[in-house]
C-alpha cells in the first residue's frame, strides 16, 4: 500500500500555526510511530525549511516514495530543488473557500512553473472553491491537480457536488480519499460513492492524513473503512497504482 497523506514534524523546529497551545497534536509525530507502508508526506507547515527536512528524512527512509512540499505558488522559487524525491508542491490559499483565488494570474503562473519543474499540485480546498479549481485545470491542462481530502465536504450537499462534477471533467485532475477519520459512516459512504462514480478508481488515491486522522481514529481503522467502501476490484488502483501514475519522480538534470 502506499499512503499518499502522511504529516511529520519536530515541535521544536515547525511553527504549525494551525495547532494552537495545548492542542493534542502539538507533539513530535515520526515515521517510528509508523508500520512500514510505503508513504508520501505533504506539508503541515508554510516553511520552504520544511521541504528540506522531509527531503532529508526521504533520503535516509527507503518506505518514503516522494515528498509534497510548501513553495508559495503566488511568489514561486525561479528554482525548484532538482531532489526527484520532491513531487509535487502544497500552497495552499488563505481562504479555501474563495473559488476565484485559483485562477489569479498570480497563482496560475506559479502552477505553470511547478508543472513545468515536472510537480504535482495538490489543492487544499473547501467545497465552494472546487469551481475555481476546475477552472484551474482548463487554465493549466498540462497540470497534475490533487484534490486533498475530497474537496472537505461534510456531506455530499449540492454545492460538493456540483464542484466535483466540474473538476471530474478535467482529466488532470486525482482526488485523494483523505480527510475523512471523523465523518459519519453513512456520509463517508455517499462521498466515495459519489467520487468512484465520476473519477473511476484510476483517479482516486488513499490518503491516511495521519496524525491528523487520530483524532478521530487510528490509522488503521481509517484504512479499513476506506477498503470496506470501496470494491476489491478498485483496491490496486487506489491504495497504489493511482499515486504512483501521479507521484512519479521527477527527471534530474546530469
Amino acid at each position: 500500500m502506499i499512503d499518499a497523506h502522511v504529516h511529520v514534524w519536530d515541535i521544536e523546529r515547525r511553527k504549525l500555526p494551525w495547532l494552537p497551545p495545548g492542542h493534542p497534536l502539538r507533539r513530535d509525530f515520526t515515521l517510528d510511530d509508523l508500520s512500514d507502508d510505503d508513504v508520501v508526506l505533504v506539508q503541515a507547515d508554510a516553511d520552504p525549511l520544511e521541504v528540506t527536512d522531509l527531503l532529508d528524512l526521504a533520503a535516509r527512509t527507503p518506505s518514503v516514495l516522494g515528498v509534497v512540499g510548501w513553495f508559495d505558488l503566488l511568489d514561486p522559487p525561479e528554482y525548484f530543488p532538482e531532489d526527484p524525491r520532491l513531487v509535487g508542491i502544497r500552497s495552499p490559499p488563505v481562504d479555501q473557500t474563495d473559488p476565484d483565488v485559483l485562477i489569479d494570474p498570480a497563482h496560475v503562473r506559479g502552477v505553470r512553473a511547478a508543472t513545468a519543474a515536472g510537480l504535482a499540485i495538490d489543492l487544499l480546498l473547501r467545497p465552494p472553491a472546487l469551481i475555481g479549481a476546475a477552472r484551474l485545470a482548463e487554465a493549466v491542462p498540462d497540470a497534475r491537480l490533487v484534490l486533498d481530502h475530497l474537496g472537505n465536504p461534510q456531506t455530499a450537499d449540492t454545492t460538493w457536488r456540483t464542484g466535483m462534477k466540474a473538476l471530474a471533467a478535467a482529466p488532470n485532475v486525482t482526488v485523494k480519499l483523505s480527510g475523512t477519520a471523523h465523518l459519519p459512516p453513512d456520509d463517508l459512504a455517499e462521498l466515495v460513492d459519489v467520487a468512484l462514480d465520476l473519477f473511476g478508481s484510476d483517479r482516486l488515491m488513499f490518503g491516511s492524513d495521519w496524525p491528523v486522522s487520530t483524532l478521530s481514529a487510528g490509522r488503521s481503522e481509517v484504512v479499513r473503512r476506506t477498503a470496506d467502501l470501496l470494491p476489491s476490484a478498485t483496491h490496486n488502483d487506489v491504495f497504489r497504482g493511482t499515486a504512483q501514475r501521479t507521484y512519479r519522480p521527477r527527471e534530474t538534470a546530469p
